[in-house]
């Protein structure tokens, strides 16, 4: 696949959405921050798509350790169905991507940053890294084990 596009990622919370981004070539995944879950956030998503010349978004779909879809998992797909509908009209692909245990990494990732206990406890840094973690995953699955 010869794309210029860049891949999003996005770790759905109640309070904050953490984002990671591709690079051109979608071989690499990093943080970006996150935005608040307002009422605002599906135009703030679009904002982004736009500025930075995204043509894929994953978000990070929560599913119990068996493999079953929790009550989060019902809130993640509401919100991911009115953005997929808003990305199917701009022509960008979307996904789901399985994010069983990547806050778990994500907090041990953290933790060997070497950063201090303050900084290491600052909330959006675990969703800004899960997202990313969601990111390399897919990008890693998708693009390079299909040869693409």
């Amino acid at each position: 696949m010869h794309t210029t596009s860049r891949v999003l990622a996005i770790d759905y919370g109640t309070k904050r959405i953490g984002l990671a981004i591709s690079d051109e070539l979608r071989m690499l995944a990093r943080p970006i921050g996150f935005l608040e879950n307002t009422n605002r956030l599906q135009k703030e998503i679009l904002a982004l798509i736009q500025k930075e010349q995204v043509g894929c978004v994953i978000v990070g779909l929560p599913k119990t350790l068996a493999g079953n879809d929790s009550l989060f998992t019902t809130h993640v797909r509401a919100f991911a169905d009115t953005l997929f509908t808003k990305l199917d009209a701009k022509n960008i692909e979307h996904y789901f991507h399985d994010e069983r245990l990547t806050s778990v990494m994500a907090q041990t990732n953290i933790a060997e940053q070497g950063w201090s206990k303050s900084k290491r406890e600052e909330k959006y840094r675990h969703d800004e890294e899960a997202a990313r973690i969601i990111l390399q995953e897919f990008l890693d699955g998708k693009y390079k084990s299909s040869g693409k």
